[in-house]
């Protein structure tokens, strides 16, 4: 009978590909896999971890004495995770904590004006302690109070500014209907100028034109920001933007208003999402908000702008913030996942010889689901950042408007889904230890599962990225990049960076071609479109990998020398993990070369084994403060966080 060594010998044999496969193009299985001899590290590297932390977050000094401010605040007990309360106590937990935020200024429309960087970063550190306090407060400011500010005009800002930081006015965003989410100029709910009485009429005129998911709708919004369609005389104008009551002061839902709520969903329980009907509710002139059109007492339509759909776009241009605040957020709530993940993973045995088990962080298992998982959110937040310092430009140039909106579209997609991925893992990771709501992944998973869909469809936005990289190759001002067949450099940038830009250009010159195509067969420009929707998603999650590569390497050039190699590691390991998530496109069209190729395969395993020394304190370096960790299993003696008679009073 075989002993078991053999058994082991024999399966390895049958599943070890026949060596003449393997030299293909090469003269020997060791050239291919040879990846010892790159610019990898070896050695285990040493850092600051406080000096890496500082640099990840970029911060200029008063935003850091911000958010120490802020620190202090949340540290009051209400702010303790509570998870054991059924919808209506969320709810008011959610409102009494929001009104704390309020009452200390620590957040507000005029520093929303005044300091867009500070107002971002103080929301993402509110993420991280209860995302339906942030969702509930972004609501009324980035949306609501963004509105006002950006689509109104003095009037407007005199009329609602102060009530709106105080809380007096509660708001809504009233852009979602029933039967339109994504597509806004195709809303149903109207508005008719009426000159006799110079007020607008509100109107839905069916079911599907109801609005939904509004948040704070259902208890505590006063007024709303209502997309609706504009009609003078007949005369269709497009859509616009209104503010309507649909509470009264006490409380009580405004004449010609119905509400219902949305009620219990996935997550978010502390977010009063709800649905607004409008019965011809009639509202004064003056609660148009008039920045791109207006609309005079005799009914003369007026505009700078004549075309519906670059208005539109006018409109709609400065509310893109909330696609940045959603990076940016998905981004942190990744690294507090993965902090309490590869904590725990570092801590905990299982295993091994007698009475010498193994820590679960060295099985390869192990290490292939956190470490390309930690060297992406290493490797996105130099992107991030990037995005963020656009969209705070105070004068933005044309160019800057163009990036902001191909770049919060493709990252905002990305780094959710990216996220939702990591979240999934680091729960996994955990075992049974990851379904414990104490521990926070799960509630995150829950809460933040929205994140794909809000504020724009992960896959609408990407056709936007694609769109614009189209359209730029038609212009004459995109670059075709050639594929680069080296196999000796997998670790050196200029060979990464032709790599994903290779990629990234045979997308774009493959979609134009097939829409072309299509087009010359008779088809419309829309139905070109849907057949290729397949190669724009790719095209998209490319352009977002490249930029993630080129924006990496220019924070590795400027890091201080001591950051240097454990950046550089990330980045090699970021590098082959996205190639190998998409080695067959790469080797079905020439992209790589077959020895490249399993280099890129093989380096994996070389890189994780590299991190494995530094994993933990990789993790620790991330810009997340301590104080939002309160999972039990990142402790570093998580055993006593069981003990018999600790109570949790969550």
């Amino acid at each position: 009978m075989e002993s078991y060594e053999e058994r082991v010998r024999n399966i390895v044999n049958h599943l070890t590909p026949p060596k003449e496969i393997l030299m293909n193009d090469c003269s020997s299985s060791e050239e291919i896999l040879n990846i010892n001899n790159t610019s990898s590290t070896t050695s285990t590297l040493t850092w600051n971890k406080q000096e890496l932390s500082e640099y990840l977050e970029a911060a200029p000094d008063h935003i850091k004495v911000a958010k120490k401010k802020l620190q202090e605040l949340v540290k009051d007990p209400i702010f303790l995770p509570k998870y054991n309360m059924n919808v209506q106590e969320w709810r008011e937990l959610t409102l009494q904590r929001a009104m704390i935020i309020i009452k200390a200024g620590a957040i507000s429309l005029a520093e929303f004006n005044r300091d867009p960087m500070k107002y971002l970063i103080s929301m993402e550190m509110l993420n991280l302690v209860d995302p339906s306090l942030s969702v509930k407060l972004g609501v009324h400011f980035s949306l609501f109070g963004n509105a006002v500010l950006n689509l109104g005009t003095e009037k407007h800002h005199i009329k609602y500014i102060k009530d709106i930081d105080s809380w007096k006015l509660p708001g809504c965003f009233g852009m979602t209907e029933l039967g339109h989410g994504s597509n806004v100029q195709g809303v149903e709910t109207t508005a008719t100028y009426d000159k006799t009485t110079e007020e607008f009429i509100i109107n839905t005129p069916s079911d599907s034109a109801q609005k939904f998911w509004i948040g704070n709708a259902a208890c505590h919004g006063q007024a709303c920001s209502v997309f609706a369609q504009l009609y003078i005389d007949n005369v269709h104008y497009g859509v616009h933007v209104f503010i309507v009551p649909i509470r009264n002061a006490d409380g009580t839902i405004a004449e010609n208003v119905r509400i219902m709520d949305n009620g219990h969903k996935l997550g978010l329980q502390g977010v009063d999402n709800g649905r607004i009907w409008f019965d011809n509710k009639r509202i004064p002139r003056d609660n148009l908000l008039n920045k791109f059109g207006d609309v005079e007492k005799n009914g003369t339509y007026v505009s700078s702008i004549p075309s519906k759909s670059k208005r539109f776009g006018s409109m709609v241009a400065p509310l893109v913030g909330g696609r940045v605040l959603i990076a940016a957020s998905a981004l942190n709530i990744s690294k507090m996942a993965l902090m309490i993940a590869t904590r725990y993973a570092y801590s905990r045995k299982q295993f091994g010889s007698k009475g010498n088990e193994i820590r679960i962080i060295e099985y390869l298992t192990h290490q292939r689901r956190l470490f390309p998982m930690i060297a992406t959110s290493v490797a996105l937040s130099f992107a991030v950042e990037k995005l963020k310092k656009i969209y705070c430009e105070p004068n933005k140039s044309s160019q800057n408007v163009k990036d902001l909106h191909v770049w919060s579209s493709g990252l905002k997609a990305v780094v959710s889904w990216t996220k939702t991925n990591i979240l999934q893992l680091t729960r996994e990771c955990c075992g049974g230890q990851g379904f414990s709501s104490f521990n926070q992944i799960a509630l995150f998973k829950s809460d933040l599962e929205i994140d794909m869909t809000y504020e724009g469809d992960n896959h609408v936005l990407l056709q936007q990225v694609a769109r614009n990289l189209l359209v730029e190759l038609q212009k004459g001002r995109y670059t075709l990049t050639s594929p680069n067949h080296d196999s000796a450099h997998i670790y050196n940038y200029d060979f990464q960076i032709q790599t994903l830009k290779w990629r990234e250009s045979d997308l774009v010159s493959t979609l134009s071609s097939k829409i072309m195509s299509q087009l010359d067969q008779g088809l419309s420009l829309e139905q070109g479109w849907n057949t290729c929707l397949d190669i724009i998603t790719l095209l998209g999650k490319a352009f977002v990998d490249r930029i993630v590569l080129e924006e990496f390497q220019s924070g590795i050039t400027n890091a201080p020398s001591s950051l240097k190699q454990v950046l550089e590691l990330c980045r090699n390991l970021f590098f082959s993990w996205k190639v190998n998530e998409d080695l067959g496109y790469f080797l079905c069209n020439d992209g790589i070369a077959t020895p490249a190729a399993l280099k890129i395969q093989a380096s994996i395993n070389k890189l994780c084994s590299d991190m494995l020394p530094i994993g933990l304190d990789l993790v620790n370096s991330f810009n997340i403060p301590e104080q939002f960790i309160h999972a039990p299993i990142s402790k570093p003696d998580y055993i006593q966080e069981f003990r018999y008679g600790l109570k949790r009073n969550y």
